[in-house]
């Protein structure tokens, strides 16, 4: 039988990324053979994969990449079971490659970027795989988003805690605002808003007609509860899916920093100063265990 030196096992060790005794059995199974015992590593992360799959991965850490002239940006969410391994460096490495993956080439769903090639010849589910079976935990991409900017900029916001995490397309009619520093800080303030204020829509025809129905159906139980007369009702339920609206729509939130004004009046203003029709093209608001 070949001897197993050490220098195997660390060259082993720095190729796979798995542990000293893991390294040192698979060169023992395979005669010492270092391809082999690569593959043997291989097989037996993926079998150790499939079994830690079944378990949950709700913690975890957003991602994000802005190009430097903001015309792309993107964001994901990577779940681990614990923050203990959301910390680790190549849980972070991970999630960094995944983010760079996508930011060069677009994507319809999780499972074809997993699917994808990666730069290093594997694939994006085999580097996870790889991270899994180091790691011990489940990891699962659960959420991404990519926009390119034509007529204007992408911006993004995680949270310090890594663990909320926002990203918005601002349009403009001329490209002067765009590189305006004024430009750059309503991005900024809109991603602040979405983060701590966690709006669903971006406008109230952007609702769904079943949620509607079903918010309604809702304070017309509680008016009949409250002893409001029937043909009462009807009159009050505008007023009260004004305010829902208002909580759940992201230009008729209340402005954080100045509950005097709406995310739209802030958008207005902007737009006044700079000489430009400014909108809200669209965001993305990513929340671990959400």
């Amino acid at each position: 039988m070949p001897e197993i030196t050490a220098a195997k096992v660390k060259e082993l060790r720095e190729r796979t990324g798995s542990g000293m005794m893991d390294c040192k059995k698979a060169l023992a199974e395979t005669g010492g053979d270092m391809e082999k015992a690569i593959d043997y590593l291989r097989e037996k992360g993926l079998a150790k994969a499939a079994k830690k799959a079944e378990r949950t991965a709700s913690d975890g850490r957003i991602f994000h990449i802005v190009s430097q002239d903001g015309k792309r940006g993107v964001m994901i969410e990577l779940n681990s079971e614990t923050d203990f391994v959301a910390k680790t460096d190549e849980f972070n490495d991970l999630g960094n490659k995944i983010t760079a993956h996508l930011f060069s080439k677009s994507f319809e769903t999780p499972a074809a970027l997993l699917e994808s090639a990666h730069e290093s010849g594997s694939t994006i589910n085999d580097l996870v795989t790889a991270v899994i079976a180091k790691l011990g935990e489940n990891i699962v991409l659960k959420r991404f988003a990519r926009f390119d900017a034509a007529n204007g900029r992408a911006f993004c916001y995680i949270h310090s805690n890594y663990k909320v995490g926002a990203l918005v397309e601002l349009d403009a009619d001329n490209n002067s605002a765009c590189d305006a520093p004024e430009f750059a800080e309503l991005g900024h303030e809109i991603c602040m808003q979405i983060a701590a204020a966690n709006p669903l829509y971006l406008v109230a025809e952007d609702a769904p007609e079943d949620v509607i129905e079903r918010e309604k159906a809702v304070y017309r139980q509680q008016l009949l509860d409250e002893g409001k007369p029937a043909d009462k009702i009807e009159k009050i339920l505008p007023g009260k899916m004004r305010k829902y609206f208002e909580n759940t729509c992201l230009l008729e939130q209340e402005y954080i920093r100045d509950t005097d004004k709406k995310v739209k009046d802030l958008v207005a203003e902007t737009g006044k100063k700079l000489g430009a029709k400014i909108c809200v093209k669209r965001f993305e608001r990513f929340a671990i265990g959400e």
